[in-house]
């Protein structure tokens, strides 16, 4: 068996890909140049064409669509901003130039969809109507050595889009101002807190003592120190001892890790505002949070209704504000603050078929957790928490049962902790003391920190503090379920493909720690636009197997969208050049519907489009191969 034909085919493309890089340094061409002299982004080219009609400018971006037809050829790129159509005569396109790295029109075949490529041309609308610049020249700024998804139907295994979130983006860019919306949130957080005279501090992630909650924290090891150490589950002591230090009002909005579950909500490493302020308690942070939340609505979303869900979220209206034991009571007729013992609020946790707790104020947090918290839709502060579970919070003064401290409730989700801090260094020790067991598993409490108490001793004025997830916050704002869709690199077990083990030459009897598993590239079939399919098989990367050459149709309709009727992608199985069951799908149908495609329809159009644009490429390159469909 020759070396090619021991090679995957996303093997095979990448070599093509590489040979044309040796072309391009043959032609003294620098393949990936290190700047570029790019004047103007597309989207304000095609939004505000009156304004650059006819003018000239210069556009960079990665070229997401090419065709060729005679002199002429088209394509896409596509920018930070969106897209646009850029035109290339034989006759206008300046010729190849080692001296300004120009590629001319003689040397386009050494062009692939992924590669980034500068234009310098003149805006101009086709006799279609498209916006699109009218190219003088063309410079490489980058060559792409390996093929995009389909444009069309983009990336639609999950694990991949997580994997690579960067090629979702290329073939998906609807999804790119998502996460443009949570930069702006995160400018519109720090703006409102700056108006509110908060600094800003950066504080340690790597800490000597975890502390600030009760979390399971991820251990790690500093060398220079010979010392073990954790990752922050919180910044809260930190941002005491700044007040303590004599600041008032402080923030920082650092990261977390948290070495517990992973689910729709929750992500071991996550972003949290936190801040301090002197000189209050937790009524300030109440009309704080909630002024926080509908400022980062409309400065950063432009409206204040959000759906979460299945439900409609107005941060428009004065939040409502309750006690815990009360909402419990609303709802079951159980009143918490009048249950004496433990194993009576246990019988009342049993008949409601939630799991017995600790003690009674457990048992009350138990109950609102189980039953009141999911109900919770539009924005709530739930104050009020038992002492059993807030040792940092201050008790308050009516009822030293339960403390100064509220929580954030929004679409049946906690949205962040806040309370009223305990700078009685003297009652913060007992607590501690109280909670604390020596055999008790790492991050079940809060464990006894001598600094931090040395630091109340000093003194610490009257303070409270708030804590909304940065995440949680995107989530709603973005109107997603899925925390996963919020972060642009969640975490994932590592796993190295079949492909990249073959391309990097990987051992990995060597890697037992790596999964190994076929990746969209990796596995045996390969899906490729007309172009790329041409170029493989002119190097001669597909070879018959067999007297025949089989075509299958593959259809995916795609049901109406907003605004949009019914979308179908045709592709062809082409069998038989490739060893084994491998087949390669070609693109080569596309359609948007006003309304309902019908499927028989639509199979019949792609094998027309086959036969106007594969079958006459499957002539030419295969001549005497038996060509037919299945």
């Amino acid at each position: 068996m020759s070396e090619a034909a021991s090679q995957t085919p996303l093997e095979q493309l990448r070599n093509a890909r590489l040979q044309k890089i040796d072309e391009l340094r043959t032609l003294g061409l620098d393949p990936f140049p290190s700047t570029s002299s790019r004047t103007h982004y597309s989207r304000p080219l095609v939004s505000q064409f009156e304004e650059f009609d006819g003018k000239p400018v210069t556009v960079a971006g990665r070229l997401v669509s090419w065709r060729k037809q005679g002199g002429m050829a088209f394509g896409h790129i596509q920018d930070q901003t969106g897209e646009i159509q850029i035109v290339l005569r034989r006759q206008t396109l300046e010729p190849t130039d080692p001296g300004t790295n120009k590629i001319g029109y003689d040397v386009l075949r050494l062009l692939d969809l992924g590669d980034f490529i500068e234009i310098k041309g003149t805006v101009a609308k086709t006799q279609r109507g498209e916006i699109s610049v009218m190219a003088d020249s063309l410079r490489m700024l980058a060559k792409s050595l390996r093929p995009l998804p389909d444009k069309f139907s983009g990336i639609k295994d999950r694990e991949i889009m997580l994997r690579k979130r960067y090629l979702d983006s290329v073939a998906n860019p609807d999804v790119r101002p998502r996460f443009e919306m949570i930069g702006k949130m995160l400018f519109a957080i720090r703006e409102f807190l700056y108006s509110r005279g908060f600094l800003e501090f950066t504080t340690p992630i790597i800490q000597p003592q975890y502390g600030g909650g009760t979390a399971k924290p991820f251990r790690t090891y500093v060398n220079a120190l010979s010392t073990q150490m954790y990752l922050s589950i919180s910044h809260e002591l930190y941002l005491k001892r700044l007040i303590a230090a004599g600041f008032d009002k402080v923030f920082t909005i650092g990261r977390y890790f948290r070495n517990e579950g992973i689910d729709r909500s929750h992500h071991p490493e996550f972003t949290m505002i936190e801040t301090m302020t002197a000189y209050e308690n937790y009524e300030y942070n109440m009309e704080l949070v909630e002024s926080l939340f509908r400022h980062v609505a409309v400065t950063a979303f432009g409206k204040t209704e959000f759906q979460v869900g299945e439900h409609r979220v107005d941060f428009g209206p004065p939040w409502k504000r309750i006690l815990m034991a009360d909402a419990v009571k609303e709802a079951t007729g159980v009143d918490f603050r009048e249950v004496k013992t433990v194993e009576e609020a246990n019988q009342h946790l049993a008949a409601w078929k939630v799991e017995p707790a600790a003690t009674v104020g457990h048992a009350l947090v138990e109950a609102f957790e189980s039953l009141i918290a999911p109900k919770l839709i539009q924005p709530t502060l739930v104050y009020g928490h038992p002492v059993e579970i807030s040792p940092l919070a201050k008790p308050m003064r009516d009822d030293p049962r339960f403390v100064e401290r509220f929580e954030i409730m929004i679409g049946g989700m906690e949205c962040g902790d806040n309370w009223s801090e305990q700078n009685d260094p003297i009652q913060l020790h007992e607590r501690w003391k109280q909670m604390y067991r020596h055999d008790s598993t790492e991050g079940e409490f809060q464990p006894l920190d001598y600094d931090f108490l040395e630091v109340l001793e000093h003194g610490m004025p009257p303070t409270t503090g708030i804590g909304p997830g940065i995440e949680r916050m995107a989530m709603i704002f973005s109107e997603q379920s899925d925390i996963y869709d919020v972060i642009f690199f969640p975490m994932m077990k590592p796993v190295i493909s079949q492909a990249n083990q073959a391309i990097y030459g990987l051992d990995v009897q060597q890697q037992p720690e790596s999964d190994v598993r076929k990746s969209a590239f990796g596995s045996s079939d390969i899906v490729i636009d007309l172009a790329g399919f041409e170029q493989l098989a002119a190097d001669a990367r597909l070879q018959p197997h067999g007297e025949v050459i089989a075509l299958t149709p593959s259809l995916t309709l795609f049901p109406p969208a907003e605004g949009k009727g019914a979308a179908s992608l045709g592709h062809v199985g082409v069998h038989n050049l490739l060893p084994g069951s491998a087949k390669v799908l070609v693109s080569v149908y596309r359609n948007q519907g006003k309304g309902e495609l019908e499927t028989s329809a639509e199979i019949h159009r792609l094998k027309e489009a086959a036969g106007e644009t594969l079958l006459p490429v499957l002539g030419r390159l295969y001549p005497g191969m038996k060509i037919e469909w299945r």
